[in-house]
């Protein structure tokens, strides 16, 4: 214990204060909100942990999804944050919702400890603190994803990317036992932890091992042993450690194959159309970044609002000290320039695709569209940066340290420059970690599930029907006896009892969640019509024998041939050949994972950097600055937030950010509280942005639409802006405690003569084609519109 306690590194004691403050969302409000995408990961782990504990090894599909037809959501979406999720949720007294909770907690932990430790590593621990900061507090890692989003799997990803990160350089430059089994299982539970950012991730991975391979050469000598000498299959065979490490990747993508080979074999089994938008949300044409929003300051959140403004940026001091690392790199002050050369590429290349320049990329690309949002990258893009910003202040402290080695005064200089350093990024990121307060969460339940289903928000927790089946031809409607059963707590009734024939009887046993019995008896020959989506995998048995299943048009159901009499049929989802294949390549690469270890050596000479091999002890006073300063911005945090200094909160009538104030009432439900001007002059062919921000006046029950119009003087409409949602956002989900933002986009037509326009806005009921009256303090209409502003074209 005592060797183990003098062999820590007390820089993780800098990283878990210093990860505090981007936490303290989840650490200070209990449960977690509805409204965002944690809501779908957090049935969906419900989902699975109910599948395990009914008996289901890796189960592929999910019964009580889509209306209790079933859903191959677990086939398709990368698992991994589920089954880890069902572990935690197992422990006593936690919850579902703790469960993913403790994730969204883990992944930015796990984030900010994987880089400091890759860093560390390679360019002193210094730089290390400073690009866990950089990481972390990237407005993206921070904020946009866990809680803007709630995107519980990518979200996770980015730490178990710096984790992975971490194990392959170690094992690349050591060769060691323990690395190579980090390095494989971490790089494999990335693979299984989000589709997108896991081939990213993987990419990315591998193609770094290859440029150090290349760039070998530019290397210091001494660094990296030239070989190792391994034993394998009773052969001597002489091995440089960045193989090693490009082996344990490889070896990764086969422990994983267990998800994404029946992914790629099985694609076409289901509908993925619409992962890719067209002219919708899901169209990348509409998420591209301007460099200016880019690298302009976060805005502080308003807790008035039911989603509040925020921007797609990099975050301030991360540019800084991200061109910090530049500049080093271009005077030739760091060490492995090489190395760190890369995630300067990776950089510049992942900021690109977010430019609308960029395209062409998007649109020739097979495989981008999938991403759907070129601001995704935004993640990875904080990961390279981090290291960039990192390593560049760590060149800075070692040419203070190397000029100042002299002078006994500025023996610790670098040490409180490190702590300023990492002190700037958590000072500017405190806005963002002024979430407003989410009301507790409520059980979780398949019936509240089903029942958000029957509202339209979702079907089988995902919002556009992406993985339905293709053979079904049209979404079946809601079966009121298949879902009965849920206000019970029992399993879907499958049973289509009216297409039976008059006098049988069926009784049902559940066996396992994806083993149903059926005992029947029929007068006659019929067929068993069941409420349950067909699929790759299903299998029916009739007293024991297989029996060849039918599909019920065009709903898509499944249909069994039923001889009469008295019959056990039993329905069970199995597998398929392209998932026998998966499971014995996941086996397969287990089992050469464990085979490595045995190979590979446990101890040997030390071939990590120097940084790495003068740790300082808990003795050694050389860092506590960096502890003091991270402690003390934590504490005084701590003590001022509850103040609510650090966030607006427009309340009433009044939104702060609006730049003109209005109240604009339509029929005493909903009012107009304000509106943003477009800058500038306006001519012919622009776009005019504005916003409008609403209020409801009281709970609705009718969902309003909105337009805004834009007039010539004589009355004639030149361009307009519809949405079905204001703000994009049903109005009988609207609250009267929260205002909602509507941004709309005029685009002005090129020809547009000089005059004069107007711009007026206004609700409606699009299914009856009436207006909401605008009406005055008394109540009397005095319009169906509300008036904005007018503009001249010259």
């Amino acid at each position: 214990m005592r060797k183990w306690i003098s062999a820590f590194d007390p820089g993780f004691l800098v990283i878990g204060v210093l990860a505090l403050i981007a936490l303290w969302p989840f650490l200070i409000n209990a449960s977690l909100p509805e409204g965002t995408d944690a809501e779908l990961h957090i049935f969906r782990l419900a989902e699975l942990s109910y599948l395990l504990r009914g008996g289901e090894i890796y189960p592929r599909w999910a019964p009580n999804f889509f209306h209790g037809f079933g859903y191959p959501i677990f086939n398709y979406y990368a698992p991994f944050t589920y089954y880890l999720g069902s572990l935690v949720e197992f422990l006593p007294r936690v919850d579902v919702v703790d469960a993913v909770k403790t994730l969204f907690v883990g992944g930015i932990f796990l984030a900010a400890i994987g880089m400091y430790g890759f860093v560390r590593d390679n360019w002193g621990r210094r730089a290390g603190y400073v690009a866990a900061a950089v990481f972390i507090y990237a407005p993206y890692i921070q904020y946009i994803d866990p809680h803007v989003r709630g995107v519980l799997p990518e979200s996770f990803s980015f730490g178990l990317f710096a984790i992975a990160l971490w194990s392959v350089d170690r094992l690349a430059r050591s060769g060691r036992m323990w690395p190579w089994l980090t390095a494989v299982l971490v790089t494999a539970a990335l693979i299984m932890t989000h589709n997108l950012m896991g081939l990213l991730f993987f990419s990315w991975l591998f193609t770094w091992m290859v440029w150090r391979i290349v760039g070998r050469r530019h290397r210091s000598s001494g660094t990296v042993p030239a070989k190792l000498s391994l034993k394998m299959f009773g052969r001597r065979l002489e091995i440089a450690p960045d193989w090693v490490a490009i082996g344990a990747l490889l070896l990764s993508l086969g422990v994983a194959a267990i998800f994404w080979l029946p992914v790629l074999l099985e694609s076409s089994a289901v509908n993925l159309n619409t992962l890719i938008g067209q002219e919708n949300n899901y169209d990348f044409h509409s998420h591209f970044i301007s460099i200016a929003e880019l690298s302009t300051p976060s805005l502080w959140i308003d807790w008035g609002a039911a989603q509040p403004a925020f921007r797609f940026n990099l975050g301030v001091a991360q540019w800084v000290l991200g061109l910090l690392g530049i500049v080093m790199l271009l005077l030739r002050k760091l060490k492995h320039a090489w190395h760190f050369s890369f995630f300067v590429l990776s950089l510049a290349v992942f900021i690109f695709l977010m430019l609308p320049i960029s395209v062409f990329l998007w649109e020739n690309a097979p495989f981008l569209p999938f991403f759907q949002f070129p601001w995704r990258l935004l993640g990875p893009a904080a990961a390279m940066l981090a290291v960039v910003g990192g390593v560049g202040s760590g060149a800075l402290f070692d040419l203070i340290d190397a000029r100042g080695a002299a002078i006994k005064s500025k023996k610790h200089l670098t040490a409180w420059l490190a702590g300023l350093f990492v002190a700037v990024p958590m000072l500017l990121a405190i806005p963002l970690s002024q979430v407003a307060p989410w009301p507790d969460f409520g059980e979780v339940f398949t019936l509240r599930m089903s029942l958000i289903e029957n509202s339209g928000r979702w079907l089988g927790t995902t919002s556009t029907d992406d993985y339905i089946p293709t053979t079904v031809d049209i979404i079946p409607r809601r079966q009121s006896s298949v879902v009965a059963n849920f206000k019970l707590g029992l399993p879907p009734d499958h049973i289509n009892h009216a297409m039976l024939p008059e006098g049988s009887t069926i009784e049902t046993e559940t066996i396992r969640p994806l083993l149903t019995r059926y005992t029947t008896n029929t007068p006659r020959k019929t067929l068993l019509r069941l409420f349950l989506f067909d699929f790759p995998g299903w299998q029916a048995r009739i007293d024991g024998e297989p029996v060849a299943k039918q599909l019920g048009r065009p709903e898509g159901f499944l249909v069994i041939p039923l001889p009469a009499g008295e019959h056990v049929v039993e329905i069970e989802f199995g597998s398929t050949p392209a998932r026998d294949l998966a499971t014995f390549l996941t086996l397969l690469g287990l089992a050469a994972m464990l085979y490595g270890l045995f190979v590979l050596p446990r101890k040997g000479e030390n071939f990590l950097p120097l940084a790495f091999g003068q740790l300082h002890t808990w003795r050694d006073y050389a860092d506590w600055p960096v502890l003091g300063i991270v402690a003390g911005v934590t504490a005084v945090f701590a003590i001022l937030s509850p103040q609510g200094i650090f966030h607006i909160d427009s309340t009433g009538s009044t939104v702060i950010p609006a730049q003109q104030r209005t109240f604009a009432d339509f029929d005493n439900s909903i009012a107009l509280l304000g509106f943003d001007l477009p800058g500038g002059q306006i001519d012919a062919g622009d776009e005019l942005d504005l916003m409008l921000y609403w209020k409801a006046q009281q709970p609705l029950d009718i969902n309003y639409q909105v337009f805004v119009h834009l007039f010539d003087a004589d009355g004639n409409l030149v361009a307009q802006s519809d949405k079905l949602n204001p703000g994009d956002y049903p109005t009988r989900r609207w609250t009267t405690d929260k205002y909602v933002r509507d941004p709309h986009s005029l685009v002005l037509p090129p020809d547009l003569p000089s005059g004069t326009y107007t711009v007026t806005t206004g609700l409606w009921v699009q299914a009856e084609g009436w207006r909401s009256p605008l009406v005055d303090e008394s109540g009397t209409q005095v319009d169906d519109k509300y008036i904005l502003f007018s503009f001249t074209v010259p």
